[in-house]
């Protein structure tokens, strides 16, 4: 007999589109309230991409326990040829419930989609499968209606200047003091800017930027005093010394170190995406997905000012429209209203030092 699986709607669109993924049923109902068509039609469009199954849905009035109760009564009278299964994980508690009554009542088989531990759970046999779930990011994000533009999975200039990242990274609060007086002087240069070399005054450390303006081009001098290494970066030189670039790397270096199934460096959003509030930040750092978690991880190369609190509240937008797990990587000391600002909205600080060991 064909199959039918019946979901349940609300806010997180990822336990139905796994269930749906695993079971690949020929048909699925979505009961649903008003004013949640987009959710399903970002399920059905990125659905329709894995499955062959044909869709329709049924409304159900907020609140309305009688009508949801004949909705799906209704659903299993329409569907006498067809093998049915609940997918019980998505809706309120209460809808859930009475769902699950219904159609155990009926012999249907009811599954709960547990995605914080990627497991399937039969309600009616009471047996647990795990699942590996292998999303992308932009699968995730299709499913909250955000189309990604682009991202980068990995770059092999990234790992060859990997040593210099990482000397950045643990040598950070002498560095990042030392970046941003170049950075003022550099801008102070104009547009055709001469060769120029600056040099870090320090005991311990070498850390020289000769620049070529022939070659338009910067060659880092950078190491212990007895072990001096060179590396040398072309026409993306400016964007990765003094835009932040070296720590967007540092954190994805370290991010690349965990088990993962996708992750992607600059994420750029599509802003006409409906889903994607103009508050939001449309530019992510770095986004991974591991299981069906997905995760934001957001860096801040400058010392916090009004600009930063602004971009804090854009990002941490963009984590709740996900239901992501939120890190912010600060290379300055950040003030104390700006960590209990970031951590009143659930998101991780990590700071100097602590970042290039930082683990998830």
């Amino acid at each position: 007999m064909p199959l039918l699986e019946v979901c349940i709607v609300n806010d997180s669109p990822v336990a139905n589109y796994i269930g749906n993924l695993l079971k690949k049923p020929d048909a699925v109902v979505w009961i649903k309230m008003p004013g949640q068509k987009n959710k399903i039609s970002n399920l059905e469009s990125v659905l329709s991409t894995q499955i062959k199954a044909e869709f329709e849905t049924r409304e159900v009035q907020p609140g309305d326990i009688h009508d949801f109760i004949k909705v799906c009564e209704q659903i299993i009278k329409d569907y006498p040829q067809y093998d049915i299964i609940l997918n019980a994980s998505g809706g309120d508690r209460i809808q859930a419930i009475l769902a699950y009554d219904i159609f155990m009542n009926a012999g249907k088989e009811v599954i709960l989609v547990d995605t914080d531990h990627s497991r399937i759970v039969d309600l009616k046999s009471k047996e647990v499968k795990s699942f590996h779930a292998a999303l992308t990011v932009n699968e995730y994000a299709a499913l909250y209606g955000v189309k990604v533009l682009s991202g980068t999975r990995f770059d092999p200039e990234i790992g060859k200047r990997s040593s210099l990242t990482y000397f950045l990274g643990n040598n950070i609060e002498k560095i990042v003091l030392f970046i941003d007086k170049v950075r003022a002087e550099w801008n102070e240069l104009g547009e055709e800017k001469p060769s120029r070399q600056w040099k870090l005054n320090d005991r311990f450390i070498k850390f020289t930027i000769n620049y070529d303006a022939e070659k338009k081009a910067m060659k880092f001098r950078y190491g212990q005093q007895d072990n001096v290494k060179t590396c040398e970066i072309g026409g993306n030189a400016y964007s990765y010394i003094f835009n932040g670039g070296w720590l967007r790397e540092l954190v994805f270096l370290r991010v690349h170190r965990s088990q993962y199934d996708d992750i992607r460096l600059d994420v750029k959003l599509d802003r006409s995406s409906h889903s994607l509030s103009p508050k939001a930040e449309a530019i992510i750092d770095i986004a991974m997905l591991r299981g069906c978690k997905f995760y934001i991880f957001q860096c801040f190369s400058y010392p916090i000012t009004r600009e930063s609190f602004i971009a804090l509240r854009s990002i941490i937008h963009t984590i709740n429209l996900f239901n992501a797990q939120g890190y912010i990587f600060v290379s300055h000391q950040p003030n104390r209203s700006f960590i209990e600002n970031a951590r009143d909205n659930g998101l991780h600080v990590i700071s100097g030092k602590y970042i290039a060991n930082f683990n998830i």
